[in-house]
Formats: structure tokens, C-alpha cells, sequence
């Protein structure tokens, strides 16, 4: 189930808010000029290529391009069922604060991953399950847990330029739930 919690920069303890409800964490996310929205998917098939998997998803695709207009869409994600290829992600390399110089979209096709977003002074981590679209804006401080065992498959859209992606020196995602805690608590 997707989840929101929000916290003050300096407390990964005690959140200021906890949300399972999907309008609820639309719009705490919107206020903040945050998209989120939730589409419902076809199924995923097992094993299939990453064109065929691109190819399923070809009305998303083009609905996410013309709302983000971004045309670089690429599969990402980590799973034995259905990536060969990971797309060089890592876990911990992830769970580092960064910044992009790009706005970012995210589509979860399978699985969960919690993304964290660092602005205002507090902490939004957000819990995304299989068909949740979350926006990223460029410049925006964020980081994002896989869990230990990552089981994901994303589209990802971002320019057609150069992505940079430029960590910062901030050490904050060491003071927040990680993924296997998060999910303790909503299951």
C-alpha cells in the first residue's frame, strides 16, 4: 500500500504526519509542487524484454511525455522475474541525498520503492507501489530505498539532455526509516 509520512529535517523519528490515504497524500505532495497520481496498469508478464515491456506500456509513455514534457523515458529497476539488465542501480549508492538538474518521473510497473524528498525544512517519504507516478522536480534534495532484497521495475522519464545527478555533502538520510522499517509498520 502507498504511504506518506512527512518529518521535520532534523527528527527521523517522529513523524508530523502519517497517510495511507491516497487523496490525503495527493494533496500534501501537491501543496508542495509535488505531482502524484495513481493509474491503474495492465499485468506485467514474467521474463519478458525490455522493448515488449515498453512497448505494453506505449499509451502511459506517451500520456507521462506530454504531461512532463520529457522525452527520454528509460526501464529501470532491479528484479530477478524481470530485468536482466539493472540499469546500474544500486542500493546504497540511492540512499545517498542528491539533486538532479532535471525535473525526474517516476512510474513504479512492479514492486515498491520509497523515495524521500528533502525541501521546506522536513522530509516527505513516500511509500510507491505498482502504478504510482511521482515527480521529482529538478534541484529538489532526494534520495530513494530499494529494500534489501529489491524486487522493482520503473519507468523513468526525464530531458532529452545530459542528466546529472549531484550528491550532496548532507549525511540525512542516515537519520530516517529505511525501507524494510516503513514497511514493517503498513503491513
Amino acid at each position: 500500500m502507498s504511504f506518506l509520512r512527512v518529518y521535520h529535517e532534523a527528527d527521523g523519528e517522529q513523524p508530523l504526519l502519517t497517510t495511507q490515504e491516497p487523496e490525503r497524500l495527493r494533496l500534501e505532495l501537491e501543496a508542495n509542487a509535488i505531482h502524484y497520481r495513481h493509474h491503474p496498469l495492465p499485468a506485467m508478464p514474467e521474463s519478458a524484454p525490455s522493448d515488449a515491456l515498453l512497448a505494453r506500456y506505449t499509451p502511459i509513455i506517451a500520456e507521462v511525455g506530454q504531461l512532463s514534457d520529457c522525452r527520454r523515458v528509460e526501464l529501470r529497476g532491479m528484479s530477478p522475474r524481470y530485468l536482466a539488465d539493472t540499469g546500474g542501480l544500486e542500493r546504497e549508492s540511492l540512499s545517498r541525498e542528491s539533486r538532479s538538474d532535471s525535473d525526474d518521473w517516476h512510474l513504479l510497473l512492479h514492486g515498491q520503492a520509497v523515495f524521500y524528498l528533502h525541501l521546506n525544512g522536513r522530509v516527505y517519504v513516500i511509500g510507491c507501489e505498482r502504478g504510482d507516478l511521482l515527480l521529482i522536480p529538478a534541484g529538489v534534495p532526494h534520495w530513494f530505498d530499494i529494500g534489501p532484497s529489491p524486487d522493482f521495475v520503473a519507468l523513468s522519464w526525464s530531458d532529452e539532455t545530459a542528466h546529472h545527478r549531484l550528491e550532496t555533502t548532507s549525511d540525512i538520510a542516515l537519520r530516517f526509516p529505511r525501507y524494510e522499517a516503513l514497511y514493517a509498520e503498513v503491513a
